[in-house]
Parts: structure tokens; sequence; C-alpha cells
């Protein structure tokens, strides 16, 4: 019967030497190098990151409201109301530019209209000629 070897756990990263790296224990299995030595300045270092980035997060919270976040929408009232107000608003500013861009192209093609721009005046004349038909020929 030949004897196995046995290799380091691939996810266990204290196991992680190669074979020749790792010491024969005296039944001949293969032992991981002690890297305890290493250990606790690792866990150090990992619990000054792990501080960090909760400090991180807990200053990103508190810079993006996140507490009146979840206090406006675990409401079902205040969500309603947010909802239809902002719905409200969304529908007069689109009336409002729309009532405003339509006024500013109409007065931009009046303007051409009564300087004698060629193809504008042209066409304004046209429009107004078709106007004056359907106003004679209805009646």
């Amino acid at each position: 019967m030949s004897q196995t070897e046995t290799r380091p756990n691939s996810g266990d990263r204290f196991a992680s030497a190669t074979i020749d790296q790792n010491e024969r224990t005296n039944d001949g299995t293969l032992r991981p190098q002690d890297l305890s030595k290493d250990h606790p300045f690792e866990l150090r270092h990992e619990v000054s990151r792990l501080n960090k980035q909760l400090e991180d997060i807990s200053v990103a919270l508190k810079k993006g409201d996140f507490k009146d976040l979840v206090e406006n929408y675990t409401d079902w009232k205040r969500r309603i109301i947010s909802n239809f107000t902002a719905g409200i608003a969304r529908g007069l500013g689109l009336s409002v530019g729309t009532v405003v861009v339509i006024a500013l192209l109409t007065w931009i093609a009046s303007v051409m209209a009564s300087l004698g721009v060629p193809y504008v005046s042209d066409f304004f004349d046209y429009v107004g000629n078709l106007i004056q038909e359907g106003r004679s020929g209805g009646s």
C-alpha cells in the first residue's frame, strides 16, 4: 500500500504554501508550516481595515440622509403624498415648458415672416391663403 500525501486546502490562506515548503509529521503526512506568528498582526490590519470601511459607510449614510429616505418610504401615506406632489409638479413643468417653447418658435417664425425671408414668408402666405379659402368655402 502506498502512502498518500495530504495536500493543504486551497481555500486556506495559511496553508497555501507548496508541498515542498511543508513539513512532514511523525506519521508521514504533510503539515503546513506554522504561520501563527503572522496571524495576530494580520488580524489587526484586517480589523482596522474593516473599521475604516464601517466609518466610510456611516459617513455615506449620514450624507445621503438615509434615515429620512427610510422614514419616507416606510410610511405609505407620505409616499402617496410625495408621489402625487411630484406628479403634479412634473405635469405643470411639462405644460409650462411646452407653452414657452411653442411661443418662442411662433415668435421667431413671425419675425422671419415679417422680414420677408424667402421660404418662411412664402410658407406663411400659403397657409394664410388655405385658411382664407377654408373660411370662404365653408360659409
